[in-house]
This record gives structure tokens, sequence and C-alpha cells, in this order.
């Protein structure tokens, strides 16, 4: 049975002044719209005619945004270059309505993804990006900062896309931070980093990392079943996991728990338009809905009800209490 519109409102009212640090990987997601009319003859391409441009954070910036908008008050601390579109970064960060604590690192440029789009269809995406890992020094700035905000948040998310922001000893000052201050912590993280944070409160990947966090070919006779998955995920990194499944829903197994499938009705397939980002939102919901007092499966409706909203636009873009809510509401009708 589906979350109560009543039950949905009750939680939601309680996301607003909700305190949270983000932590991980960001850049500057640029779109470019426009239409396409012709023909390239110098190849056979076709050529856009660009109409807007528009800006938006990525990555754990996208995490941020979208905790922003649910009402949080938020803080990200991630890594920029020390070039013109990391000041962009930030300036759209502060638009976004979060507080960026983005350290510089001279070494690399401010990532930037580049997206064509024409309607709601991506024609391309141009990535600019040179990964390395924290340097000592950018690393050590990272942990400070994340030890001067953690005296005034309710949660943590990390936030991670393997982009260099996310060391070892970073994990470890955020888990040792979650023990000894008793802060939930939320992760959202690629295989590479994985075993960093085993003993993270919650986790959320979706089937294929949680394949591949389990060291399983997915292809292999089908891969692993939904419920296997959890159990093993949450076994494995001693944790509570929150198995995202698409369109499919979602399958939680909190420690000393029953797992349970908690299933989406809140979208049909047509109505998809770019599942850019849905993980990101539904990582910050479940994350929201905890700190309210939310039971597991409540959590897991939201998130769902959440990523099945971010799905119907265009772009990792974030959503308000009132689109969920709305989503939520239409489905009971």
């Amino acid at each position: 049975m589906s979350i109560s519109l009543g039950a949905a409102q009750s939680i939601t009212s309680k996301f607003k002044g909700k305190k949270l640090l983000v932590v991980g990987d960001v850049f500057l997601d640029r779109y470019v719209f426009g239409v396409v009319e012709r023909l390239n003859p110098e190849a056979p391409v076709p050529i856009l005619h660009a109409k807007k441009e528009e800006n938006a954070t990525g990555g754990a910036g996208n995490t941020a945004k979208n905790a922003a908008m649910l009402g949080a008050s938020v803080v990200c601390i991630g890594i920029v270059g020390n070039d013109d579109i990391g000041n962009s970064l930030k300036e759209t960060a502060q638009k976004e309505g979060y507080e960026p604590e983005f350290i510089t690192d001279g070494r690399m440029p401010t990532i930037v993804k580049k997206r064509y789009v024409v309607g709601s269809q991506q024609l391309l995406r141009v990535d600019h990006e040179e990964i390395l890992e924290a340097s000592p020094s950018v690393e050590q700035q990272i942990v400070e900062a994340i030890a001067k905000h953690t005296d005034m948040v309710d949660g943590i998310i990390v936030s991670d896309y393997a982009k260099g922001a996310v060391t070892q000893k970073i994990a470890e000052t955020i888990l040792n931070i979650m023990r000894e201050k008793n802060i939930p912590l939320m992760v959202d993280v690629k295989p590479s980093r994985v075993t960093y944070f085993t003993g993270a409160t919650y986790m959320s990947p979706n089937k294929k990392e949680a394949h591949e966090f389990l060291g399983i070919n997915m292809h292999d006779n089908g891969g692993k079943k939904a419920h296997e998955l959890a159990e093993m995920v949450s076994e494995s990194f001693d944790t509570n996991a929150y198995l995202t499944l698409s369109s499919e829903g979602m399958y939680v197994k909190e420690k000393g728990q029953v797992g349970v499938y908690v299933p989406s009705n809140y979208i049909s397939h047509n109505e998809v338009v770019d599942t850019s980002g849905c993980g990101d939102t539904a990582a910050v919901t479940i994350l929201l809905a905890k700190l309210a007092g939310a039971t597991s499966v409540e959590a897991a409706e939201l998130g769902n009800a959440a990523g099945a909203t971010v799905a119907k636009k265009t772009g990792a873009v974030g959503i308000t209490v009132e689109e969920l809510l709305h989503t939520i509401e239409d489905h009971h009708e």
C-alpha cells in the first residue's frame, strides 16, 4: 500500500530546518538548448541552432541542490579548479540555495559536463575533466572543513563520482564523526570507494552498483535478485541498504529487520523524460525522511515518489516538497 498523502505531508513538513552536510565530487552541468532544422553540409551530423544556455551544479552539487529545494539548510564540500568555471560553479550553487565550501586545487580544471539538448532529448554530451586524487594539502583542507561543520548538522551525505574528492582519509574522517556524534550518514558511492564506507548508516546503490559492490557479474544467469542483493549489501557493508530499482521501486533491508520490497507506481514508462540525477534525489529524500521520523517503508515510498518526480524533468534538477506531494496526490486520485 502506498503512503497516504497525510503521512507524506506530516513527514515532509519536518524537512524544513534540517541541516545537511554534503561531501563529494562537484561539477558544472551546462545545458545548451536548441532546435535542429538541417544537417551539416560538411559532415552527416545535425546542426543545433542554439537558443539558450543554462548552468546547474552537478554531482554532489545536484545532491545539495535537491536537499535545499526540499527545505534543508545545506553546506556542500568539494573541489574546484583555479579557473572561471570554478567561480561560475560557486555562483550557481549560491543561486540554487546552498552554501558552497569548495576547495581550490590548481592542478586540475573544474569539471564541466556540457549537454546539447533538443526538446527533451540529449543530442550530445561533452565532458571536460582531468581526474586526480585530492592532494595531501587539499585533502587536509577538506578534512578541516568537514570537522568545522559537523557540530551544526543533522545528517551527512557522501556523493561520490570517483573524480578524486573522496579519499580513504576523508571517508575515515566522516565515519569517525558519524560514530562519535551519532550523525546519520547516507552514502551514494561508486564501487571503487564502497569499502571505505563500511559501517555507514545508509547506502542507496542501484542494481548495477550493488552487483559491483559485491564483485558479482550481473549478467551471469541474470545476476542476483533484489532481495538477495539488498541483504548481501547490508551484511557485507554493515549498513541499512536501500536498493533502488528504477521504475520498479526499491528493496529495503535495514539491520535487524526483515527486508521489504516497496514498489513504485508513481510514473508510467511514457512519462519518463530523463533519469539523470534520480538516484541523488531519492537518496536525499530517504535521509530527510528518516531524520523526520519516517519508517523505512515510508522513507522508501517518498524516495520512490521523489525519483519519479525528477524523472519527468530534463536534466539533473531538483524538486520541491510541493512537487513531491503533487506526485503522491496524483497517485491516489
